[in-house]
């Protein structure tokens, strides 16, 4: 019972604790951290710069777990990207408090692949490209825009549809995955999942988009759950029934990616467009790692902002790759 009482105590001083002043005052470089290089492996150091003498003690939270001034980030206490951090400094006059958001980038430097474009195909160059796969010797493509979104299939190497299936003109079509027979095509904006049959285009129900996808993006799967994007940086993994299981950050050595679009899932990696430019990232789909990339300049179609690279297929053990109204497909090496 003195114990409990103790402990009561204890909380109740610490939340009697006055708030003085602000990190400035103490010339720390707290929230610099925010700003800088930092990546797994290295040593967390909050210094302070003026002022020594005023303070009593510096408790650090990271991702609310408590932790030491000059702790070494790994695994157990950190992930890749986004950490949020929280500093509260004692002093003789009361407590200073400060929150922020630490990145922290892989130690490892993502590498270039070495390709070659071994074929070219003909692309329906009126398919603004959101979902793109390949399935049963047919690719399969969710198109976007509105009043033109659809999901169809065509032969590789022919633009005639062997099956098309219209949406409203109300539906902004995104990306598309096959898991257990079903094809299940995001929307941009109108927070609705379409799931068809895979062999008849027949849509057989309408689900609601999870509500951790702030909008609908990439999607693709592993044949055991859907992994999704929403132009971010965070890859998001779903069961068949859209239930979240968890998230990823998708990081590099000197940067955290955002805007992630188009996925596809090949030999245990996640291949991932960045909207708007001409890099594919090979990403880790444990710790959201940037193994490597390809850079895919000397293949872009584009004359404007909106068709850019966007589809990715894994096809005879090789990697295709189109974009938003381009006119052809590029079959690629895969990595060593």
């Amino acid at each position: 019972m003195k114990k409990f009482i103790a402990i009561i105590f204890g909380l109740l001083m610490m939340s009697c604790v006055k708030e003085v002043g602000s990190l400035a005052d103490l010339k720390s470089d707290f929230y610099e951290l925010q700003n800088r290089l930092i990546r797994m492996n290295d040593t967390l150091i909050v210094n302070f710069n003026a002022y020594q003498d005023r303070i009593d003690s510096v408790a650090l939270l990271l991702n609310g777990k408590r932790i030491q001034n000059y702790t070494l980030l790994d695994s157990l206490n950190s992930t890749l990207g986004l950490n949020q951090l929280e500093i509260n400094v004692y002093t003789s006059e009361g407590r200073i408090n400060g929150k922020t958001k630490l990145p922290v980038l892989s130690s490892i430097p993502e590498t270039p692949v070495e390709f070659e474009v071994i074929k070219e195909y003909p692309h329906p160059k009126e398919l603004f490209t959101q979902g793109f796969f390949f399935h049963n010797g047919l690719i399969y493509e969710s198109a976007g825009q509105y009043k033109k979104s659809k999901l169809g299939t065509y032969r590789l190497g022919s633009t005639d549809f062997v099956q098309e299936k219209k949406l409203n003109d109300n539906i902004f079509a995104e990306g598309c995955a096959l898991l257990n027979d079903k094809i299940y095509q995001l929307t941009y904006r109108e927070r609705k999942v379409f799931v068809f049959d895979a062999n008849t285009l027949e849509l057989k129900e309408t689900l609601q988009m999870p509500a951790e996808l702030r909008e609908g993006w990439g999607l693709t799967s592993d044949g055991k759950q859907l992994i999704a994007s929403d132009g971010s940086q965070d890859l998001y993994f779903f069961d068949e029934n859209l239930n979240f299981k968890r998230q990823i950050q998708v990081v590099g050595n000197v940067s955290i990616y955002d805007q992630i679009n188009e996925l596809e899932y090949i030999g245990g990696k996640i291949f991932a467009n960045v909207w708007q430019t001409s890099y594919l990232l090979i990403i880790n789909p444990e710790s959201g790692r940037v193994e490597r990339y390809y850079d895919l300049k000397d293949l872009n179609e584009a004359n404007g902002s909106d068709d850019v690279l966007n589809g990715i297929a894994f096809y005879d053990g090789k990697l295709l790759v189109t974009g938003k109204l381009w006119s052809k497909i590029y079959e690629l090496n895969l990595p060593d």
